[in-house]
């Protein structure tokens, strides 16, 4: 399945929250409901999906009637839904938590909007595209009361996002732990400092969100495991939900800056990149955080960014191990991945929005534990990485400390 290459993307409440709703059956009942079965780029994809759910689990797609409708009928190009009419009677929140575990998309929506002739009948296409479903497979407490009738907002990575992500990680491997982590860092660890030191500091790091059921049980997780993380939401998206980001930070964890929008921030002008700092501290400001680290949204950065980022009292970050988890949606291989490329010292990007994330965080958290790791916040281990760092040229940008100014602390290199 094609992702959409809009950085953000409103999506109806998801069944894991409708399924707390009282009156659910009672509207199923009334009449036939309208499920959504994903997103895609292409109608060819989402025919490709529905077969695919015929032919794995026929009992799921039994007496749903599939159409495939345009997102704006007004503009082409712009993507399309799958969407599916349930018969009346049918208990669809059921239906569709039985879908997400088996690894199938499904939101339940509100009303069904008669299919046009053109999309009651699927036209094959000549060759199926490899099927990606676009919700992830996961059993979902619901949300706490008074959140039930508000959306989340889903992040979507575009294709190019993997070979961006590909490229950080080639450059950390070059530039070391620290300066993997601190894109314009001039200071350096050797492996054998590290090693002499004993070192085995790891940090877990989350992006995105916060989403309202999936972000709530990952803190409930590091809370019951005692890790501190760090914490990037999207201000936008966190601007109505601070009851979360205050839950984070009474819990100890770390708030740090994900810019306001998600935006590709590189193809702003200055102004508009500053604003998208600026404005994601005030909002995280009035919740009570207190953020001193800025992370790019994909990762993407220019030097002007990241002066700018400084500028505003930011330290720039990135991460030592991609889990990959935005890209692969499964459990397992997100948990493999870990235990192949992650070690003492590394810091791990990880997503709030994912319930597959969720269902490997346990796993993850021991594979951790197994090598050794003592978790801290990445502001700690950032701290302790400079206490034990080689300055490689005269002047070199120290982390921001809270409520404190930019500075660049002028260090002699070692002779």
């Amino acid at each position: 399945m094609r992702r959409f290459r809009s950085s953000l993307l409103a999506l109806p409440l998801a069944v894991g929250a409708l399924a707390a709703l009282p009156d659910t059956a009672a509207r199923a009942a009334d009449g036939p409901s309208l499920l959504q079965l994903g997103l895609f780029q292409k109608e060819g994809d989402a025919w490709w999906a529905w077969d695919s759910l015929r032919r794995r689990s026929p009992d799921l797609a039994d007496g749903l009637s599939p159409a495939v409708v345009p997102l704006d009928a007004r503009r082409q190009g712009e993507g399309v839904a799958l969407r599916a009419t349930a018969p009346t009677g049918l208990d669809v929140a059921s239906l569709c938590r039985r879908m997400l575990g088996a690894g199938f998309g499904c939101l339940v929506l509100d009303a069904p909007p008669p299919p046009s002739p053109a999309q009651s009948a699927p036209q094959a296409p000549a060759q199926a595209p490899e099927i990606k479903p676009h919700s992830d497979s996961a059993q979902l407490a619901p949300p706490r009361p008074g959140n039930e009738a508000k959306p989340d907002v889903a992040i979507t990575y575009p294709p190019e996002a993997a070979r961006t992500m590909a490229a950080i990680e080639k450059t950390g491997r070059r530039k070391g732990r620290l300066g993997a982590v601190i894109p314009d860092t001039a200071l350096d660890v050797m492996p054998a400092t590290l090693k002499e030191e004993g070192w085995n500091l790891c940090a877990l790091t989350f992006d995105d969100g916060p989403h309202r059921v999936v972000t709530r049980q990952i803190l409930d997780v590091l809370n019951r495991e005692k890790i501190p993380a760090t914490y990037f939401p999207v201000a936008s998206v966190a601007e109505n939900q601070g009851e979360v980001i205050r839950d984070f930070i009474a819990a100890g964890h770390e708030i740090g800056n994900h810019s306001l929008t998600h935006a590709d921030l590189r193809a702003m002008d200055p102004e508009a990149q500053r604003h998208e700092i600026a404005e994601a501290n005030r909002i995280l400001r009035g919740f009570g955080a207190n953020p001193v680290l800025f992370r790019p949204p994909y990762g993407r950065y220019t030097p002007d960014l990241l002066a700018i980022a400084r500028e505003e009292s930011m330290s720039p970050v990135l991460w030592t191990v991609d889990t990959r988890d935005w890209q692969v949606r499964d459990p397992d291989r997100i948990v493999q991945h870990v235990k192949t490329e992650a070690g003492t010292g590394s810091v791990l990007l990880l997503h709030s929005t994912y319930p597959s994330t969720l269902n490997a965080l346990p796993r993850v958290i021991a594979a951790m534990r197994a090598k050794g790791c003592e978790f801290v916040t990445l502001s700690e281990w950032i701290e302790r990485m400079h206490q034990i760092a080689t300055p490689a040229t005269a002047m070199v940008p120290t982390l921001v400390k809270a409520g404190a100014k930019t500075v660049d602390t002028p260090l002699r290199a070692a002779n």
